[in-house]
């Protein structure tokens, strides 16, 4: 049976390149506010140096964003591998999924920019809680798929295979929520099991292809 999600697909594609383009476009530095100080040519090695330091939770947030932007790609593509056509709620939801995506650089400049401020709970509470917004729109994104007796998967596709990626959806909606909830407690803790969330998305891409 031919599949029919072609065009779902590119467009979907075409989201995540853009998602994960803007996340680089905020990093770097100001050249105006070294100018406020002096003139751009009498900047020192050790005044650029500085600078350069100052921009390291910017990219290190990128850094993060960024594998679970690429990651993410990997999963939802291995699901469309298995999906043989589409329907109408299915392509909504899709749409949901990928504008949230596509914001993902927001909450990353914002933790970024706050990062290690006064304001750093506030951000990371952002940037924890937008990533319970993605989880949670894949687990729709797989429940609408499977709904109707798995009629918009291929007809070879195993529906225990089906069953474990909604349930390792599931596991990882559960398990952002519960790092949401930490960052009201423990920011930066929440923070580093946030990031540590790409290696749950690492794994369960890996098990798709089983």
């Amino acid at each position: 049976m031919e599949k029919d999600t072609s065009r779902i697909e590119a467009f979907s594609d075409g989201i995540f390149a853009v998602a994960i383009t803007l996340l680089a476009l905020d990093i770097g530095i100001d050249i105006k506010d070294v100018q406020v100080v002096h003139p751009l040519a009498v900047t020192t090695n050790s005044e650029l140096l500085n600078l350069l330091k100052e921009e390291w939770p910017k990219i290190f947030t990128y850094f993060n964003s960024f594998a679970a932007v690429l990651l993410m790609w990997m999963a939802h593509h291995q699901i469309f591998k298995i999906l043989r056509t589409t329907s109408l709620k299915l392509i909504l939801i899709n749409g949901l999924l990928l504008l949230i995506i596509a914001l993902m650089p927001f909450p990353t400049k914002t933790l970024g920019e706050f990062l290690f401020t006064s304001a750093q709970k506030t951000a990371i509470l952002f940037y924890t809680g937008f990533s319970v917004l993605v989880a949670g729109a894949f687990v729709l994104f797989i429940l609408v798929a499977k709904s109707g007796n798995n009629n918009l998967f291929l007809p070879d596709t195993n529906p225990h295979k089906i069953n474990r990626i909604a349930r390792e959806l599931e596991i990882g909606f559960s398990l952002n929520i519960t790092i949401f909830i930490i960052a009201f407690f423990l920011p930066l803790p929440a923070l580093l099991l946030n990031f540590c969330m790409w290696i749950f998305w690492a794994i369960t891409t890996r098990s798709k292809k089983d």
